[in-house]
């Protein structure tokens, strides 16, 4: 009896070990991290590597200065040099696109890139001419062809990330421009709401 006892009181006390090991190694796929999960908070990070060296990038003026551009050894030349040439595209075009977001022509969308809004969801005070808004609709094509080049470059440079991501990445890329949003321009909520942002510190 005693022995019988013995062996049920070891059987249970193995069971109970694996029990907990196996408790121990179960992780969720998924970790939030301050409403952002794990890869949108790494993500997040890298944007704001980028934007911290934007000054220093905006002073090149020629084909073998960026060569300057550090780039990850994990992509082709080629995924390189596009997002080499969208990172500087893009940094040279943010006073235009400022200018027409304040003039309530473009907005950022809960995508991570812009939209134009004009007559729909704002009222231009300054209304241009067709030859200008057809222009403006362009450069928001090209900052979204960047934006999109960019968000692509950060998944092919992780070897944890896949395209699988892009949702996580646009997410961080839009937490991203919410935080650079300058007074009196229009930007869309998660919810898919439009409003304007205004800068209570001034």
């Amino acid at each position: 009896m005693k022995l019988n006892i013995i062996i049920v009181f070891i059987f249970i006390s193995i069971l109970s070990a694996s029990c907990s090991k196996l408790i121990l190694v179960r992780e969720p796929e998924m970790r939030v991290l301050g409403g952002k999960t794990l890869i949108e908070a790494q993500v997040l990070g890298r944007y704001r590597q980028i934007d911290e060296s934007a000054y220093q990038i905006s002073t090149l003026s020629s084909e073998k200065d960026l060569s300057l551009i550090m780039v990850s050894t994990n992509v082709s030349e080629e995924i390189a040099s596009d997002y080499k040439e969208a990172l500087i595209r893009s940094m040279f075009n943010q006073d235009e696109i400022n200018l027409y977001k304040t003039n309530s022509y473009l907005g950022e969308n809960n995508k991570g890139y812009l939209s134009y809004i004009a007559f729909e969801i704002s009222n231009p005070k300054n209304q241009f001419g067709e030859e200008r808004i057809k222009y403006i609709k362009e450069i928001m094509e090209k900052e979204n062809t960047d934006r999109r080049t960019i968000a692509e470059y950060l998944i092919l440079s992780d070897p944890k990330l896949t395209m699988a991501n892009i949702k996580e990445v646009e997410t961080a890329l839009y937490r991203r421009n919410i935080q650079r949003l300058i007074n009196n321009t229009y930007y869309q909520l998660p919810d898919g709401n439009w409003t304007v942002y205004t800068n209570t510190n001034n």
